[in-house]
């Protein structure tokens, strides 16, 4: 009896951890569905290409989350062969200046959720190879806002007709009613990240657990 106790102690204990706001009672209805989750994993898991452990829903989503990035990449590397842009990056930088002209680089650079040194390279790249425009700022002279070329509007627009494709293709298994609430699921998770970047860009990840915990 002494050891059952022990073990349920270190149960609630790891539940604690991962539901710092929960208490007694609220473990008792975790246990009492355990067997329900339990099975839902079983039954999530023989869904997966490979067996892969899992402790809950989230550890499938991760996992299935950055595969699809995964094939994101690979699509896009291929639709962007040959092109003067390389990636959706690089058309969301292109895009990004076309619907805010006389931006700034970091205003670029915060738009697409990149480090600045990144982003800065890759504006590099696009100006000396005649796809945007650098100039002097009107309102600050000290500042330089980018614009596109008659070039960089031609690539901008071929790459999103290029984009297009690649997003019916990563789309192409699903119904229409489908794809609205994978919509609706992403735009939630959007959101949610939006306000997180807002608050904790400049944090660890350690910092950022702690404060989202408390």
């Amino acid at each position: 009896m002494l050891s059952e106790g022990i073990e349920l102690l270190k149960a609630f204990q790891e539940y604690k951890k991962k539901n710092p706001k929960s208490n007694l009672e609220d473990f008792g209805k975790h246990l009492a569905g355990n067997g329900k989750e339990e099975e839902d994993l079983q039954e999530l898991g023989k869904k997966m290409p490979f067996s892969f452990p899992a402790d809950s829903i989230d550890d499938y989503l991760g996992w299935i989350w950055g595969r699809l990035i995964q094939f994101t990449h690979v699509w896009e590397k291929k639709a962007f062969t040959n092109e003067a842009i390389n990636n959706s990056s690089e058309f969301g930088i292109l895009l990004f200046v076309l619907s805010h002209p006389e931006c700034s680089k970091s205003e670029v650079a915060h738009h697409t959720l990149q480090e600045n040194s990144t982003i800065f390279e890759t504006i590099k790249r696009l100006l000396k190879s005649g796809i945007l425009i650098e100039k002097a700022n009107l309102s600050d002279k000290r500042a330089k806002s980018l614009s596109l070329s008659e070039k960089g509007k031609l690539i901008a627009f071929g790459g999103l007709k290029r984009m297009k494709k690649v997003s019916e293709h990563l789309m192409a298994p699903l119904s229409n009613a489908e794809k609205k609430q994978v919509f609706d699921a992403l735009i939630v998770l959007d959101s949610y990240h939006k306000d997180c970047w807002e608050k904790y860009s400049d944090k660890s990840w350690v910092e950022m657990e702690k404060e989202l915990l408390d």
